[in-house]
């Protein structure tokens, strides 16, 4: 092989190119992950593809308006690279070629100097220590495309400036996605793009309802949304897509004889409101964590504008593995996160509560009443329970009130955002009268138990 094959500049420009026409795709980051600096021999390169890495780490994009922004200098260079379309395909290839060339290169760097210092070397325990420290040196390069490589924490510190001026702003691609819940915005700041966020409470709480209130609200803004829907139909997650926009209970979609004009007027506002939107459904109930990243990677390349990843729900995974069966779920919950890192966008996912919370006075859920908790706990970044007290006390003087109890933000405060539920769909209430009910049906429950202690001990 040749000098020239060991620094070949028109490689260098393709892997470059590929990075600019596909963005910061999961294949892609992947790349950034493996690939050095020291793989571009040439500084022009070099420069352009340290700009890439931290405009990818920090937005989450790869822009290549942004990086000529950045480095006036070389923008004929960006521009021309941005136009190889045919490297769109050839990243992984090139990429490699480039780590192997990089190998070479440093090999021959080494052997050389090695040379003229054995050359030089006043005698033969010199030339050993000499020959000791080549050995070192070529034991050290790498010639795997796919190792790992720690990134420095000086690659990304301007990072976090980028990522505080974009939360600022509020078009901005790198900011956290927001639920459209303003209170449940305060708390969590939003989604981060890599969050795996855990939404469980125990059956009939609303917890498909309230991922479509955020659904909905994320989509109004034009993002998209991709719905795993392993329970119900896609044609029932419409339905209820549709009753919420048009502000009608499910429920009468299901009896059309007693529909009223009033109720056909909703129905056609709920189509015309959802009509458009970015809202793509899977409707299957047999899908491994393998099969649910694969898909939505593929369609997150095919419609960027994705920014969040709901399922419907976790039970309904299938499960591969044949060891302990908690430990088979932790694998599912690793998945799960593994394809929010690895495509920057949030994966909410849905979960049912054990039927502990039952047998207890106070049936506000905790994080020990996940199923299997202890490795979807670990996982999650956000854990959200619902729990809605008419459900096991009808008179409650909560009643028509929904907690969204935040118990683990990795990134942020504990605390309960409270919603109305009237009609079967989620509605704003006033934090401060929610609050006050549900601390009134809390310390009833507290009175009740106190008194049933004492009648105890009386006995």
């Amino acid at each position: 092989m040749s000098n020239v094959m060991w620094r070949d500049e028109n490689m260098e420009s393709a892997v470059i190119g590929a990075m600019f026409l596909r963005g910061a795709d999961s294949e892609v980051m992947e790349v950034i992950s493996s690939l050095p600096e020291s793989a571009f021999n040439y500084k022009q390169n070099r420069d352009i593809y340290r700009a890439i890495a931290a405009q990818a780490r920090g937005k989450g994009i790869i822009d290549p308006i942004l990086v000529c922004e950045q480095l006036p200098e070389y923008e004929a260079a960006i521009l021309e690279a941005y136009s190889t379309a045919w490297a769109k395909s050839s990243l992984k290839f090139y990429s490699n070629q480039l780590i192997r060339n990089a190998a070479i290169r440093d090999a021959h760097s080494a052997l050389s100097d090695a040379l003229g210092r054995l050359s030089a070397a006043p005698n033969s325990e010199a030339g050993m220590s000499i020959l000791d420290e080549l050995k070192a040196s070529v034991s050290a390069i790498s010639t795997e495309s796919e190792t790992i490589r720690p990134v420095p924490i000086d690659d990304l510190l301007p990072a976090i400036i980028n990522r505080i001026d974009e939360r600022m702003a509020a078009d901005s691609a790198g900011r956290s996605v927001m639920t459209g819940i303003e209170e449940l915005d305060e708390v969590t700041g939003g989604f981060d793009q890599t969050d795996l966020v855990l939404l469980a409470a125990r059956p009939s709480m609303g917890k498909t309802e309230l991922i479509l209130d955020i659904t909905e609200n994320l989509t109004a803004t034009g993002a998209g949304v991709l719905f795993f829907s392993m329970e119900m139909s896609d044609i029932q997650i419409a339905e209820r897509h549709v009753a919420a926009a048009g502000g009608l209970s499910a429920s009468r979609l299901k009896s059309p004889d007693k529909l009223e004009d009033e109720d056909w007027a909703r129905i056609s506002s709920g189509i015309a409101r959802m009509t458009g939107r970015k809202i793509w459904i899977v409707d299957s109930n047999n899908l491994t964590v393998e099969q649910i990243n694969q898909i939505a990677t593929s369609h997150i390349q095919q419609h960027p504008e994705t920014a969040l990843v709901a399922i419907d729900y976790l039970r309904l995974i299938k499960l591969q593995s044949a060891s302990r069966h908690d430990l088979a779920v932790g694998e599912v919950s690793k998945g799960l996160k593994s394809l929010a890192k690895a495509n920057r966008r949030p994966v909410v996912a849905l979960s049912q509560l054990s039927r502990s919370v039952e047998s207890r006075p106070n049936k506000r859920p905790v994080n020990a009443d996940l199923k299997d908790s202890g490795e979807i706990e670990a996982d999650a970044d956000i854990i959200m329970m619902l729990y809605r007290d008419e459900v096991y006390n009808p008179e409650s003087p909560a009643a028509g009130i929904a907690e969204i109890n935040i118990t683990k933000n990795r990134n942020g405060p504990l605390g309960t955002v409270y919603r109305r539920f009237w009609n079967g769909h989620f509605h704003y209430i006033d934090q401060v009268e929610a609050r006050q009910r549900s601390i009134a049906r809390q310390e009833t429950d507290a009175g009740n138990k106190r008194y049933s202690k004492r009648g105890q001990h009386n006995a």
